[in-house]
């Protein structure tokens, strides 16, 4: 996930306007993406290390002020530059690897995780999420070769309904492979 954690800092940075705290981007990443949300103290360390973040002491706020080094990066540059920080990026690889055999845009990650999790903050397991997709291609090719084609070619699909479709048939699969219950869980 450190991937999807840089990319998530950078939109918090953009839309603070600012470098952000910790807790700043744990709120902000609860309302994106919540099942990402307690990776953050994890991560930003991780980026740091990798001297992908600056993190500064900021006295006023008594808290370190994060914010991603420039020129910022893309989810797909991260894939390629740090393949091993794709691969810690369990969701990021196994959304991106089952739909398009390659990294695609982390935000397309996003919605289908979000579709996939019901917006919870519980994460589902990531064979869970390989199943959903699986179904999703099994059961609707039409829409998926759209998707694949559009995001290889376009980076992502040019039409926004398609998006919508898409994110409806997978929240159905999700509602019918768990029941209305709860989600199957990582261990």
């Amino acid at each position: 996930m450190p991937i999807m954690i840089y990319r998530l800092l950078v939109e918090a940075v953009e839309a603070y306007g600012r470098p952000v705290t910790t807790r700043e981007l744990v709120g902000y990443v609860r309302k994106r993406i919540p099942m990402c949300a307690d990776h953050v103290p994890d991560h930003l360390p991780v980026l740091y290390r990798y001297g992908l973040v600056e993190r500064k002491l900021d006295l006023e706020k008594k808290a370190y002020v994060w914010e991603p080094k420039k020129p910022y990066k893309s989810a797909e540059e991260l894939a390629q530059e740090y393949p091993e920080l794709f691969l810690e990026s369990l969701y990021y690889h196994a959304v991106s690897d089952e739909l398009a055999g390659k990294p695609i845009p982390l935000d397309l990650v996003i919605e289908f995780l979000y579709e996939i999790s019901g917006g919870e903050e519980k994460r589902p397991s990531v064979i869970f999420v390989k199943k959903v997709l699986k179904k999703f291609k099994e059961r609707r090719p039409d829409l998926y070769n759209k998707f694949v084609e559009e995001v290889l070619e376009k980076g992502r699909p040019s039409d926004p309904e398609l998006l919508d479709v898409i994110r409806k048939a997978v929240r159905e699969i999700r509602e019918e492979m768990t029941g209305g219950a709860g989600l199957p869980t990582r261990t």
